[in-house]
């Protein structure tokens, strides 16, 4: 008959072997404090790297004469030829070239004689040249109330100085010169107008009579003390100009038929 070992009571603690109760997780010792000249490096690394975002703000709302700074050069400082420096890969010594004789630049061919010139030029069979004005606006030009309202805005920026906002002729140059005339100057002494030529009276029968390609032509290549303007007006806008002409013409000849009733009845009666 085997013994058995007699029981532990329960409140009294199972011998392990005699070694001590052991915690499961030890608590970490607390870190040392960073020297004082460690932190003192950290904190002017950070404000060193604020330096540059302060000088790329303050160059942004800053003005200098100074040309800016490219960190990327890219193609901003290649080598190549400025205006009017000399070059010795040419014969002349110029670095400026001038156009090819004949080119014709994509899209400017300007082969519509009615739209770009308002002329079309003739030669017979004897080598005479006829130059014939176009009657008609062309079929590019819709006459309509944008037209006329875009001739009138380029016509008081170029033309009204010298032939008025109603076209008669008696704009300030004009008016100016007029005055500049009857000034009376010291025997001896240069006039304050010499050679003067008065603009014309577009409202008169003569201009009137002209067909739309001569007044066109008129604009482009000018006409007698009148210089020309068709470096300074796109082709568009000197048409719209045209239009506007013949519009001053009708408002200034208008006939009673196409006037309103109201219109007619506020003309004076003589």
């Amino acid at each position: 008959m085997s013994e058995e070992s007699p029981t532990p009571p329960a409140d009294e603690p199972e011998d392990t072997g005699g070694s001590p109760d052991i915690p499961a997780e030890l608590p970490l010792p607390p870190l040392p404090r960073p020297p004082f000249w460690l932190m003192a490096i950290f904190l002017v690394g950070v404000v060193i790297t604020w330096v540059p975002l302060a000088v790329i703000a303050r160059a942004r709302v800053s003005r200098s004469e100074e040309p800016r700074i490219h960190i990327l050069q890219d193609m901003g400082t290649q080598p190549k030829y400025r205006e009017q420096q000399t070059s010795e890969v040419f014969a002349d010594g110029r670095a400026d070239r001038q156009r090819v004789t004949g080119t014709v630049a994509r899209g400017m061919l300007d082969e519509d004689d009615q739209y770009n010139r308002g002329f079309v030029r003739t030669i017979d069979s004897s080598g005479k040249s006829t130059v014939r004005f176009f009657d008609e606006f062309p079929g590019q030009v819709t006459v309509n109330r944008a037209l006329l309202e875009r001739g009138q805005q380029r016509f008081n920026i170029y033309c009204y100085v010298c032939h008025g906002y109603d076209g008669a002729g008696n704009g300030p140059v004009a008016q100016r010169a007029t005055q500049l005339s009857q000034i009376e100057i010291p025997p001896g002494d240069p006039p304050l107008v010499s050679n003067w030529i008065a603009p014309a009276n577009l409202l008169t029968d003569t201009i009137r009579g002209r067909p739309n390609g001569q007044i066109f032509n008129t604009i482009t290549n000018g006409i007698r003390s009148m210089p020309p303007y068709g470096t300074q007006i796109p082709v568009a806008d000197r048409w719209a100009i045209v239009a506007y002409v013949r519009a001053l013409e009708v408002a200034q000849n208008a006939p009673l038929s196409v006037m309103s009733k109201n219109d007619r009845d506020a003309l004076p009666t003589h």
